[in-house]
């Protein structure tokens, strides 16, 4: 399971001294009060909504307003936004901590993001024969249909045929990359989900509050934006949640989630430097989580550890994969299949012992 975002959004510092000062009115601090709560439920196009109609009401002077405005633009991938506001965030007030850390850790996920796709080779217009097979619903909300050899996708939001052909193509390019990568290719059609939250409250999705991505037999998929998906992070997810459903094919069920959870996350995108920091912060503080708490669905570990877990399990993958090479990679998962702990078939597959591998702390 992948998520965007792992922080928690606390209430706004500035809520009580803008009260305070009363240089807000109440309506622009109702406004903000309903952002917080919005964000705080993954609805973030609420949010940027109403951090928008506030700032038309007053408080345009609190950098604060336009850090967090940022914050909510992150997360719907909208990179330049999220800098904008930043800007003025340290116009007002230059020397923000907040703001200044927020800049660049946006500046970094739009970078690696970046190098994910060429953009422009998603323009070419869909073939006439998928335009023939796309199938549309009339019903609310809108489904679109189109199956393949490999993969059937239904679309629960509606789209334009471009952006359902732009899916179709990127399906494909998951299917054939992660194949090459991991030798594996499904042996049936992989059923693909996809659906627009569109951060509002009447949203329906089957996937938890927090989570972009599942895989659980079939893939599901859910992001959030006014209109259309950020090409670049469905991607991400997409072969995120490849990389669960080939794990599951190679090793049965039997792989500890640090090594699932670490390949898909290292395979999907390379790790921002925000959270290799984070990873270097819990280093110094000796906080790292243990094989053992790795090895359970992240799920149950305490909610401030879940972060951490998935990015010491990314640092963890890519440490073997930089040091054994996919081949071992593979060789690890089909050693586990028959069942075998992961401790002896690590040793059998790398010569180390589970103790030797880095990045693994107590609990």
């Amino acid at each position: 399971m992948l998520c965007i975002g792992h922080a928690r959004f606390n209430a706004l510092p500035f809520l009580a001294e803008a009260v305070y000062l009363n240089q807000t009115s109440s309506l622009a601090l109702s406004h903000f009060q309903q952002a917080t709560l919005s964000y705080g439920h993954a609805r973030y196009v609420e949010a940027i909504q109403h951090y928008l109609a506030g700032l038309k009401l007053g408080a345009a002077q609190h950098h604060y307003i336009y850090a967090d405005l940022a914050k909510a633009y992150e997360m719907v991938g909208q990179w330049d936004k999220a800098l904008a506001c930043l800007d003025i965030a340290l116009r007002l007030c230059p020397d923000s901590p907040t703001a200044l850390r927020r800049k660049a850790r946006v500046l970094d996920e739009k970078a690696c993001y970046a190098t994910l796709l060429c953009l422009g080779d998603f323009c070419k217009s869909p073939s006439q024969e998928f335009l023939e097979r796309l199938q549309e619903s009339s019903t609310t909300p809108a489904k679109q249909v189109i199956n393949s050899e490999f993969f059937n996708l239904t679309c629960y939001s509606e789209m334009p045929p471009q952006t359902v052909w732009n899916i179709y193509r990127l399906i494909h390019q998951t299917r054939s990359e992660l194949g090459v990568i991991l030798g594996c290719y499904p042996i049936t059609p992989v059923p693909i989900s996809i659906v627009n939250t569109n951060g509002t409250a009447g949203s329906q999705s089957s996937l938890p509050r927090w989570a972009s991505g599942c895989y659980d037999g079939s893939i599901h998929l859910a992001y959030c934006a006014v209109g259309e998906p950020v090409l670049n992070i469905l991607y991400a997810l997409l072969r995120h949640e490849w990389v669960h459903l080939l794990v599951h094919y190679l090793a049965r069920g039997y792989c500890p989630m640090w090594l699932n959870e670490g390949l898909a996350q290292i395979i999907a995108r390379p790790m921002f430097q925000s959270e290799r920091l984070e990873l270097a912060h819990a280093i110094e503080k000796q906080s790292l989580l243990s094989f053992d708490a790795l090895s359970d669905p992240f799920s149950q570990l305490p909610a401030r550890s879940r972060k951490l877990a998935y990015i010491q399990s990314a640092a963890i993958a890519e440490y073997l994969i930089q040091q054994f090479g996919f081949p071992k990679i593979r060789e690890l998962l089909h050693e586990l299949s028959d069942g075998t702990r992961a401790e002896d078939a690590i040793e059998h597959v790398f010569n180390q012992t589970l103790a030797e591998i880095p990045l693994a702390g107590t609990f």
